[in-house]
This record gives structure tokens, C-alpha cells and sequence, in this order.
């Protein structure tokens, strides 16, 4: 294999080259110092975080002829033979391809004889997860008392997936994922050693893109440099990328902001089709959670940061209540991009279904009416109201009887600790037959197909775990329901039209209509908390 890869020629081969896990080397050399070499180690981490790296440095350091320390000569034939991968007593195993209990069993039956040249027999363990339930059965007794001339490394992606049996017998060592700023000093060094040219935003560019990967950073600027020919330029970059406008991005905030429906799409309509709508996604959900800290303490976010005018100029149109549920909404929706034949359609519901949300339009559903044009209004606030009143009246008449009901759900709701989209879902369902074997969650079906599957199985497992319910639970969709935030809703207008009763005859207030030509505004009265 050609060592002109960047991330194969530039692998630390030292514990002082490893990039972006200090307290991890730092804890495993002062171990190695002091003597303190432990049987078992398990190092976990997303990819390209080095855990195979630091797994073979920690066996040089075991291995080197030198003696055993944190900094191996890196020239006896031991260290040699490490880095070109052929050392005889540094077993590298590849659990993905080796997952059978016999592999295992042969492999514990070898355990026993002494290394051939070296102190110790290094097993260094690759994804680890992957074996089966019979394999870390057979590894388990071998991994607590190993002999003595035995140590065992193992790396994963996924220690959740390893029993607590074995991880109980590992120190564990979790890689934290690279911040972008390590990656652009790493990547700075490395580019001016292959004398290729760059600009500080290209790095900046390709460190994002890595998502805390150094391994990644590499192969993306080695693609990069590719498509550049060797000159990194910014623009070719963002093409190359896929990046978008930071403008779009603050445009679809603003709309967000707004509840501006066409403004949204119309700004979407400005995206390619093969954008990284995913990464566009997390663009915004970084945006909303600095909008979010802004408004709590404008002293938190840095003045000298580049969208600091722009959380200025947009935190007044957000509420807190607002930007938790967009942020839910986002960070739940991503993980269904991949059910999605159009991620731009996808990603415009997304948006859309933000604003649909909002506190703003609790209670009631806004009518789109579509022109022969295509483009869309929305129906007079006067029809919603008198659609919504006509709606509420025959619920009210034929579900009257089920008003304790919704009152036991709606104290439910109150203790589930819901929050965002669930607890939106909640207060437009109601939970029926709680104390049958058949108990079931109506969803009201003018609702039906905007919340994500996800966010019902969430809503459903809170229930099962509050309830202590052991049966499924039944999801079905009906319209002739008092939910929650319809009788929320209704009880609001009944309030509403008590003031109205109370000051309508006041002498003053018709001693002012006359003297001014008014009308009370009905929905502006407003209950006095002394």
C-alpha cells in the first residue's frame, strides 16, 4: 500500500504525534512510567479518531527492545517491524471478518505459548463489537487472568454493544472527537510539509466537513487537492463540497422567524438539488441554539463572531418556548433523510413543519389555498376562527362525556416530562382503554403523517414506562376527539367571552364608544393578574 495516502504517511508513529487526544496519551504514558500496565485495554471512539493508532504505539512502547516506556526508540527491530505491520508477537485481529466462536477458541488455545521474540504477546482486537455472544464467552476468562507474557487491546465504534462483562474488565479509554480547530492546525502542518498552497477558510471548510474526524480531514483535502491541482481555493472548495450560501441559510432562519411559509420554500428554490441538505440542517440547528444563547446572556456568544450582528438583529423575533421545539424538530427529523427519495423535499417539511408547530399556531391549522399560479396564501385569519369555532362546538357537543378523560390524559402529559415535537403530539392525541388490555393513542388525523415515526414511538415508550403497560399499545387516527389543546383552546374562548360579557354593558366603556365611534376588540381584552 502506497504511503503517498496523507493518512497513512503521516500515522504518528509516537505518542507525541498523536493529534487531538492529550489526555488520553497523557494517562497511558504515566501508566507505562509508573509501571502501571493493566491486562486489558478497550479504546472506543468514532472513526478516524486513532484508535488503532494509539492501540499500536501503546504496543511499541510494550514491545521495544529499549525496555518498556512512553517513548520507544522508533529504530530497533521491534518498533521497526510494528510500523510496517509484521511484527511476529503483535497479533492484529479483525473481528469483523473473524466473528465465529471457533476463530476464538483458536485463538485462546495459542494464548498460552510465550512471544517468540519480544516480553509480551500483544492481541490488538479490531472492532471489537463484532464478535459474537459464544465469542466473548470463550474470550472472557482468557481477557480476566491472562498469562502473564499476555496483554490484550481492542478498539471499537460502538462499546454499547460489548457486555458489561467484558467492558467491566477493560480500562477504557473513550477518543473524544476532534475539535475543528485541531483539525486546522493538523492540516496546516501537514499541507506546508507537501508544499501545496491554501487559504485559512479552505481548512476551516474541510475541518467542518470531517465532523471531528482527523482521518477524514485527510481524505477530504487529498480530494480536495486533487480538484484544486494542488491550490486550494475557496470557491472550488464550496463546489467541490457541496457548501451553500451562508446568506440562504440565514434567509430560511429569518423566514422561520417570521412564519413565513413561501419565504421559506422560495429560499430553498435557491439550493441545488444535490446540496448536503443534511449539512444544511446542522447549519441550522447551530444557528438556532446560538440565537437561543444569545437570549438568555448576549455575553456568551463573542462579539468578534462572524453571525454575531445577525443573532442580533433576529433573537426578538424567537421565543424560548419556539427555538426548543425547531431545535427538537431538526435533531429528530435527520435520522429519516435517509427514507427520502428528495432530500430537498424532505428538508422544505422540515422547515415547514417548524412554523406549522409554533406556539403561534397552537389551537388551530392554518388552510393553505393554492392559486392556479402555484403560488400559495394563507385563508383569512376571519374564516380559521369561524371554521375553528364550528369545530370546537360539535366536539364540544359530542364529547362532552369525555372531558375527564382528556383531563386525566392532559395531568398525564404534565408528568411525562415531555418536551418539543412529543409533547406537541401529546396535546393532539388523547389515550383511551388505559386500564383494558386493549388500551390505544388516537391521533388526531388532520395530523396524520407530519410527526415522524420516531416521535411516536418516543410518546408511545413514555407511556408504557409512566403506565407501567406491558401490552402494545394501539395507534389509531380519528377526528370526533377533545384533545388536549382543543379543550385547551375552548376553554380560552369561553374565557374570553366571560370579559367580553363583563365589559360589553360597562357604562364607561359604551360612554367612550360613543365619543369615538369604536367597537370593543374582542380578542385584545385582557385578564388583570393583581
Amino acid at each position: 500500500m502506497s504511503n503517498d495516502v496523507l493518512a497513512l504517511k503521516y500515522r504518528p508513529k509516537f505518542f507525541s504525534e498523536v493529534t487531538g487526544q492529550d489526555l488520553v496519551i497523557e494517562t497511558l504514558s504515566n501508566s507505562i512510567e509508573l509501571d502501571k500496565i493493566h491486562n486489558a485495554y478497550l479504546f472506543s471512539g468514532t472513526r478516524g479518531m486513532g484508535k488503532t493508532t494509539i492501540a499500536r504505539l501503546f504496543a511499541k512502547s510494550l514491545l521495544c527492545h529499549t525496555g518498556i516506556t512512553s517513548k520507544p526508540c522508533g529504530k530497533c527491530s521491534a518498533c521497526i517491524e510494528i510500523d510496517k505491520g509484521n511484527h511476529l508477537d503483535l497479533i492484529e485481529i479483525d473481528a469483523a471478518s473473524r466473528t465465529k466462536v471457533e476463530d476464538t477458541r483458536t485463538l485462546m488455545e495459542n494464548v498460552q505459548y510465550s512471544p517468540s521474540s519480544s516480553r509480551f504477546k500483544v492481541y490488538l482486537i479490531d472492532e471489537v463489537h463484532m464478535l459474537s455472544t459464544k465469542s466473548f464467552n470463550a474470550l472472557l476468562k482468557t481477557i480476566e487472568e491472562p498469562p502473564a507474557h499476555v496483554k490484550f487491546l481492542m478498539a471499537t465504534t460502538e462499546p454499547e454493544k460489548l457486555p458489561d462483562t467484558i467492558l467491566s474488565r477493560c480500562l477504557h479509554f473513550k477518543l473524544a472527537s476532534a475539535t475543528n480547530s485541531v483539525i486546522t492546525k493538523h492540516l496546516e502542518n501537514i499541507l506546508t510539509q507537501e508544499n501545496v498552497k491554501y487559504d485559512s477558510t479552505s481548512l476551516d471548510v474541510i475541518a467542518e466537513n470531517a465532523s471531528g474526524s482527523i482521518r477524514d480531514s485527510l481524505s477530504i483535502a487529498e480530494q480536495c487537492i486533487s480538484f484544486c491541482n494542488g491550490n486550494l481555493e475557496i470557491t472550488k472548495i464550496n463546489s467541490f463540497l457541496g457548501e451553500v450560501d451562508e446568506s440562504i441559510i440565514k434567509q430560511i432562519v429569518v423566514s422561520i422567524a417570521k412564519n413565513n411559509p413561501s419565504k421559506i420554500i422560495e429560499s430553498i428554490e435557491q439550493l441545488n438539488v444535490n446540496s448536503n441538505f443534511e449539512k444544511i440542517t446542522d447549519n441550522i440547528i447551530h444557528i438556532l441554539f446560538r440565537i437561543y444563547l444569545y437570549i438568555i446572556n448576549n455575553d456568551s456568544i463573542d462579539k468578534d463572531d462572524i453571525n454575531y450582528d445577525f443573532y442580533k438583529s433576529i433573537y426578538r423575533d424567537f421565543s424560548l418556548e419556539n427555538l426548543q421545539l425547531y431545535y427538537q424538530i431538526a435533531i429528530s427529523s435527520k435520522k429519516d433523510f435517509k427514507y427520502s427519495s428528495s432530500k430537498k423535499d424532505y428538508f422544505s417539511m422540515i422547515m415547514l413543519r417548524m412554523i406549522l408547530f409554533s406556539s403561534t399556531n397552537q389551537g388551530k391549522d392554518d388552510i393553505i389555498e393554492t392559486s392556479a399560479n402555484g403560488s400559495s396564501n394563507l385563508a383569512s385569519k376571519e374564516d380559521d376562527k369561524l371554521e375553528s369555532d364550528s369545530t370546537h362546538k360539535n366536539i364540544a357537543n359530542s364529547l362532552n362525556k369525555n372531558e375527564d378523560e382528556t383531563m386525566n390524559w392532559n395531568k398525564s402529559i404534565k408528568e411525562l416530562s415531555l418536551s418539543g415535537l412529543t409533547l406537541h403530539l401529546a396535546r393532539h392525541s388523547l389515550l383511551k382503554g388505559i386500564n383494558s388490555n386493549e388500551p390505544i393513542l388516537f391521533i388526531n388525523e388532520a395530523k396524520k403523517d407530519i410527526y415522524p415515526k420516531s416521535c411516536v414511538n418516543d410518546l408511545l415508550l413514555k407511556i408504557k414506562e409512566y403506565f407501567e403497560i406491558q401490552q402494545e399499545i394501539k395507534v389509531d387516527y380519528s377526528t370526533d376527539m377533545l384533545t388536549p389543546i382543543i379543550m385547551e383552546t375552548m376553554n380560552n374562548e369561553s374565557e374570553l367571552n366571560d370579559r367580553y360579557n363583563k365589559v360589553k354593558d360597562d357604562p364607561d366603556i359604551n360612554k367612550l364608544q360613543k365619543a369615538f365611534g369604536a367597537n370593543i376588540n374582542k380578542e385584545s381584552i385582557k385578564k388583570i393578574i393583581e
